[in-house]
Formats: C-alpha cells, sequence, structure tokens
C-alpha cells in the first residue's frame, strides 16, 4: 500500500527567507499590473480602444443564445469578421431588411482562430443562428507581417483553447500570450511623455478618453457588436491618401508573405464545424481599396533566386478557393465582384461608413439572397 505524503515546503526556503524573493516580486508585479490597468488608471496610458469588442463578445453570444430561443424571434445573421466589419447599422438593416438582425462578432485583428474559438462554442452549446459569415482577409495568413496582427491571440482567446492547439503556434506567439497575458503593461507599455500630457489641465485629455471608451461600449451593446451607429461618422480619404496608405499597408502586411497553413487549418476547422452543425454560411474576401488590392495581386511578396514573380495572391487566393470548393462553401471576394461599386475609404483597409448601406445591400442581396424591403 502505498503512503500517503504531504507536500513540505523545502526546509532552506523556510529557513533561508532569500529563498522566497523572486516569488514575492512576481506577486507584487502582478498586483501592481492589475492595479495599473484599472479604467481610471488605464487612461493616462493606453491609446486603443480596440480590447473592449473582445470584452464585449462574451456578453453578446449570451445574448445570442437567448434570443435564439426566442419563439417569435427573427432570423439571426452572425458575422465573423475583423475591424472591416464593424461599422454596421441596426437601424437600417431594421429598416431594409426588417425579418433580420444582425449579431456583430467582429473584432479588430479578427483571425481564424478567433472565429473558430467561438464556433466551437456554438457547437458545444447548439447555437444556431440561421446564417453565419465568416471572413477571409489574406493579412491573417501572412506569418512574416512586419506588423503582427496579435489582437486576438492577446485579448481574445483563453489558456485551454491554446493549450488545445498548441501545435499550431509559434514559440514566439506561445511566450508572447503568456506575457502580454499576464502583465497587461508589457502590452500598452506606459510611456512618461503619454502620461504627463494627459494629466494636463486636470486630466482633460484622459477625461474625454474615458467618455470615449463608454461610447464605445454603450454601441456595441446597443448595435449588437458593431462599432458606429452613423453612416457619415468617419471621413472619406482622397485618392492620394489612399494611394499612400495602399503602399503601407502592403509593406506592413503583406510584404514578404509566408503562408500560414496553420491559420489555415484554423479556416478549415471552420467551415468544417459549419458543415457539422447544417448550418448555411458563406465566407467573404471584403473589399480594400483599389490600389491596395492592385498591389496584392501584382507586387512580388517573396523574394526568390529565379527572380521570378511571387505573390501574395498568387499564393493565398487559389488555396482559399480550394478549401472552399473542398467544403462546399460559398466565396464571395467582393474585390473582384463587378456588382459592388461602392468605393470610399478612410484607408487602404476600411470602406468609409459612407458605404456600408452599399456593404450592407452586398451581404443580404449577394450572399443570403434576401431582397430589400421596398
Amino acid at each position: 500500500m502505498k503512503e500517503m505524503v504531504l507536500f513540505i515546503p523545502p526546509f532552506n526556503m523556510i529557513k533561508n527567507k532569500f529563498l522566497l524573493i523572486p516569488f514575492l516580486i512576481f506577486i507584487i508585479s502582478i498586483i501592481l499590473d492589475r492595479i495599473m490597468m484599472l479604467e481610471y488608471i488605464q487612461t493616462y496610458f493606453t491609446k486603443t480602444v480596440s480590447e473592449i469588442n473582445y470584452f464585449h463578445k462574451p456578453i453578446l453570444f449570451e445574448e445570442l443564445k437567448d434570443y435564439l430561443k426566442k419563439s417569435d424571434r427573427k432570423k439571426v445573421l452572425v458575422y465573423f469578421g475583423s475591424s472591416r466589419a464593424l461599422l454596421f447599422n441596426n437601424k437600417y438593416i431594421e429598416e431594409n431588411y426588417p425579418d433580420w438582425l444582425l449579431f456583430n462578432f467582429s473584432v479588430p485583428g479578427g483571425t481564424p482562430d478567433y472565429f473558430f474559438y467561438w464556433l466551437e462554442k456554438f457547437l458545444k452549446e447548439n447555437v444556431r443562428p440561421d446564417f453565419v459569415l465568416v471572413d477571409s482577409s489574406i493579412e491573417a495568413f501572412n506569418l512574416d507581417a512586419k506588423i503582427k496582427i496579435d489582437e486576438v491571440l492577446i485579448n481574445g482567446l483563453d489558456f485551454p483553447f491554446i493549450l488545445k492547439y498548441f501545435s499550431r503556434y509559434s514559440a514566439k506567439e506561445i511566450s508572447n500570450f503568456i506575457a502580454k497575458g499576464l502583465f497587461k503593461t508589457y502590452q500598452y507599455r506606459p510611456k512618461l511623455d503619454t502620461i504627463l500630457q494627459r494629466l494636463k489641465n486636470n486630466s482633460e485629455i484622459a477625461v474625454h478618453y474615458r467618455v470615449w471608451r463608454k461610447d464605445v461600449t454603450e454601441k456595441l451593446t446597443l448595435e449588437r457588436g458593431s462599432a458606429s451607429s452613423d453612416f457619415s461618422a468617419n471621413r472619406i480619404s482622397s485618392d492620394e491618401v489612399v494611394a499612400r496608405f495602399s503602399n503601407g499597408d502592403y509593406y506592413s502586411y503583406i510584404d514578404g508573405f509566408r503562408f500560414n497553413q496553420n491559420m489555415l487549418e484554423f479556416q478549415k476547422d471552420n467551415f468544417r464545424t459549419l458543415n457539422e452543425m447544417k448550418l448555411n454560411y458563406g465566407s467573404i474576401v471584403v473589399k480594400v481599396a483599389n490600389p491596395y488590392y492592385e498591389n496584392i495581386k501584382t507586387r512580388q511578396a517573396v523574394p526568390n533566386p529565379e527572380k521570378k514573380s511571387i505573390t501574395a495572391y498568387s499564393i493565398f487566393y487559389p488555396v482559399l478557393k480550394q478549401i472552399a470548393k473542398d467544403t462546399k462553401t460559398k466565396l464571395f471576394n467582393m474585390n473582384e465582384d463587378k456588382e459592388y461599386s461602392c468605393s470610399y475609404f478612410t484607408d487602404a483597409s476600411h470602406m468609409s461608413s459612407k458605404c456600408f448601406p452599399d456593404y450592407t445591400d452586398y451581404i443580404f442581396n449577394k450572399i443570403l439572397n434576401v431582397q430589400k424591403n421596398k
């Protein structure tokens, strides 16, 4: 019979208390980090509200589950997208497609692993919307992007998910997940200049920033995951500005393109899961500015000794089309669809809110085959 053994701290650690110092420093550091990230304090150094989108999605999930249980409910569209899908307007949908509601699970930097994170929950809890739309943006599939799209890893996924799909992430991504998960201030890296600036005039900038964060939270709640309720809310940039952004975005996200096979596996899982659940669904490549798309299609993205032109388009889109074919997924590329013409942009990657009525119509008319209310 095995003897029961109780854990007793090493005598040396009790006797030589200095051995506890690293452990205490670690605990104190975490406590200080959490204090720094309190809403009132963090507004003196953080500069983004994108994480609020992630914080809202568990609330939206519960709202979705409750709504789908209603006997007199409308039809439900769920959209898993990126920041390119955040500015939908529920009032416009209600007026023109009165039988439908949009629950928008799009987030800044949305990638296939985040979509699958939620679809696993849909499968587990038998959450069955009437249509699911899944984004297939090329930027999510570049392993060597100069600006990493890591918001999903930091704000969207949890430890059990990362552990389950450990093999699909690089050592650098795992260490990033752990470091920024433990220490949020490492993620935001407070700068003294920013803090001093926001302390001026009775913290005027910090107060306005808090109001902005509160407004975004309220909009996400009111619009069921979308971030805007005003189609004139954001600017339309000139062709010259858009062209400049197009070159910058290409360099930041596409140049030096190395295909991320692991992210493709997550996208395959998304399509397979939706097929398994027998849900109506499709995948969309959202329109970007014409100069940016031309860069993706024509500029050499992979250095090679033969001097052959290898574009990001030639690497990614044939693969995407093939997995769509293999999984019988309807794929819609707005950039190559002549039926979609709205071309107002705030930058190279994001349509102006002025285009969102047309964007909404494209989804309902073309993808869902639902006609606009006359």
